[in-house]
């Protein structure tokens, strides 16, 4: 056991003086400058060593360095601004003067990715050829030789900025790129983005390629773990995990994300493929797919009542997300700006088999638009909800401000209840609706809709049924008050059916006007036309009501009343209509027409009277 401890001393001992005669014998600097001019020479970025290279023992074999820059040519800002820098060598290589590097490190560094920072040509100067001459710094009679391992970046921020206008702040970078052999490297990134009140936390495995570098970088994301928080999210943010195959190309200048799978939430997923040509008005192709896109989940209004529609549109102006449903407020005009659709091109298609908006299940949801600096043509955007089918292909102008929209609404076979449930309007009519027409107007949510949108709408109702006003029990029930020839009213709902109903309107700023209004059922028909107001929720409708069934007997006066188009009028507000009729004044009406028919009839019957001429005068006068 001595011998042994005696030897593990001696060994110790051997150790640590060699350690110290290489920090005596060898001075790190010595192979500064062909450091700076290899460097140079593979990237043409310049190295700055501000400070002297110094050993540091223990617990590694390091050299330490205080601040340091790697700026491209003639570029106005450093492109890497680190406070120290630390290289971990091995020991044996430096033995036969070669600097074998396991891992680089820099430690709260900057970088930067902006136009100051990229390399700038200067074309009066010329361009010396390249040479393959290396600038060894020769130590005995040989050369010094530099190979590393692994470069990590700790607590560091990258400044990301493409135009004079937009910049992106990547902080708490902590990187670590470890060479896997000459053309492949693996690396673990984590940070943290910051924009608009937003953060983006982020963690990724990936594979990276640089066998093409740098015409060519691709990186092959084995996992990615995210979490986005902020305004206008719910309080638990959005996160999950994801997988994609990132590439860059040099000239012509683009990124491009491939096989890219994305789960939202657990429950929303996204795949799919996203490639941006960065020119100076960059161009966007995004072709994505998804199974279920839940995004009453990710903006948090699945947690609200799913009853009360309002209270999602007060939860969305905390929350500054999107434009409410029913909006009780002023919206200027000049909020409806997209003037930054006029910064690029791009052409989206999105296919999703269920998405849910607002409480509304989406099946075979399908997007596809074209953007041309601001000119937007929604080629398609369909799907089948509430036991129906939509189109809403739509052109937006974003080139004025503000943007302008012309849309051709198509909706078909759709449960209308369910539809006014989720807009937040009263649920006074039912039925399957089918609705086509011509819409143009300032602003592209439901608050612009109604108040600025203008255009024809043709509405078709098949069993339709208006809660709240039983028009053949009303109308049945006031004659039988004046007369005994009509039964009292055996239907005591408190609805009024027809088989089918057809509207034809005009929006003009919220207000409606009925052009047409046509109604038919087994025991009425009904004619009619008046206004509406989307702003007050009103509306002032005067109707024709034919009641061809239900009168209770059957004489002559109810064959008579079977013919009569009878007025009423339905005005008040939507969730308490009004109504007038007076009955009493329609059958005065009626016995005088009555009467003056069976006078003319008996007056032509007998020409020769002499009191002719005065009851025709009489007659005459009413």
């Amino acid at each position: 056991m001595k011998r042994l401890l005696t030897t593990l001393v001696i060994l110790l001992v051997v150790i640590v003086a060699g350690l110290t005669s290489l920090v005596m014998l060898v001075n790190p600097n010595d192979f500064r400058d062909y450091i700076v001019k290899q460097v140079q020479k593979k990237s043409g970025y310049q190295l700055v060593l501000q400070d002297d290279l110094r050993w540091h023992v223990w617990p590694k074999l390091s050299i330490l360095t205080g601040q340091v820059s790697l700026t491209a040519q003639n570029a106005k800002k450093p492109a890497i601004v680190a406070e120290n820098m630390r290289m971990d060598v091995e020991l044996l290589p430096l033995l036969s003067h070669q600097l074998s590097v396991k891992e680089v490190m820099l430690k709260e560094a900057v970088l930067r990715f902006t136009p100051d920072s990229k390399p700038q040509k200067r074309t009066v100067a010329p361009i010396a050829p390249e040479s393959d001459v290396h600038y060894p710094m020769v130590l005995g009679s040989q050369a010094w030789k530099l190979d590393i391992a692994r470069i990590r970046v700790a607590d560091s921020l990258l400044i990301w900025q493409t135009d004079d206008h937009s910049q992106l702040n990547v902080r708490d970078i902590n990187l670590l790129l470890e060479r896997s052999d000459k053309d492949h490297a693996n690396l673990e990134l984590r940070s943290k983005i910051n924009k608009n009140q937003q953060e983006l936390a982020f963690e990724l495995n990936a594979s990276v390629d640089t066998a093409d570098y740098p015409q060519r970088i691709s990186a092959d994301i084995n996992s990615l773990e995210y979490q986005l928080q902020g305004v206008g999210l719910p309080s638990t943010g959005i996160k999950g995990s994801g997988n994609a195959i990132v590439k860059y190309q040099a000239s012509p200048e683009s990124i491009s994300v491939q096989k890219m799978a994305l789960t939202m939430n657990d429950e929303s997923e996204l795949k799919g493929d996203i490639a941006v040509t960065l020119k100076d008005k960059p161009q966007y192709s995004i072709n994505l797919t998804s199974s279920t896109l839940n995004l009453d989940n990710l903006l948090g209004w699945d947690v609200l009542p799913k009853n009360n529609p309002q209270a999602k549109h007060d939860y969305r102006i905390e929350n500054n997300s999107l434009k409410p449903v029913i909006a009780t407020s002023v919206s200027p005009l000049f909020n409806y700006d997209l003037a930054f659709l006029q910064g690029f091109d791009a052409d989206i298609s999105l296919i999703a088999d269920k998405f849910i908006y607002q409480g509304m299940n989406i099946d075979n949801f399908d997007l596809k638009a074209v953007n041309d600096g601001g000119m937007t043509e929604i080629t398609t955007l369909s799907g089948n909800v509430f036991g129906g089918h939509f189109a809403l292909p739509t052109t937006i102008d974003a080139t004025v401000a503000p943007a302008k929209l012309h849309t051709k609404p198509l909706l078909q076979k759709m449960e209308l209840q369910p539809l006014l449930t989720t807009l937040a309007l009263p649920s006074v009519f039912s039925g399957q609706l089918n609705v086509d027409g011509e819409l143009v107007g300032e602003g592209y949510d439901e608050y612009a809709i109604s108040h600025y949108w203008q255009g024809d709408l043709n509405i078709d109702l098949k069993n339709a049924r208006l809660q709240g006003l039983n028009i053949p029990q009303l109308i049945q029930q006031s004659f039988s008050r004046v007369t005994d020839q009509v039964s009292q009213p055996a239907n005591t709902d408190d609805f009024t059916e027809a088989k089918s109903m057809s509207v034809k309107a005009q929006l003009d700023r919220g207000k409606v006007k009925i052009n047409e209004l046509m109604a038919t059922s087994g025991m009425l028909n009904i004619q009619g036309q008046g206004k509406a107001n989307l702003l007050k929720q009103n509306t002032d409708v005067s109707l024709w009501v034919q009641l061809t069934n239900g009168w209770g007997k059957q004489n002559e006066f109810v064959h008579q009343l079977a013919q009569l188009k009878i007025p009423l009028r339905v005005y008040g507000d939507w969730n308490n209509l009004q109504y007038t009729l007076n009955v009493e004044s329609l059958l005065r009406d009626e016995l005088q027409q009555k009467a003056k028919k069976s006078i003319k009839d008996w007056l032509e019957n007998n020409s020769s009277s002499e009191d002719r001429k005065k009851l025709e005068d009489l007659l005459n006068k009413k």
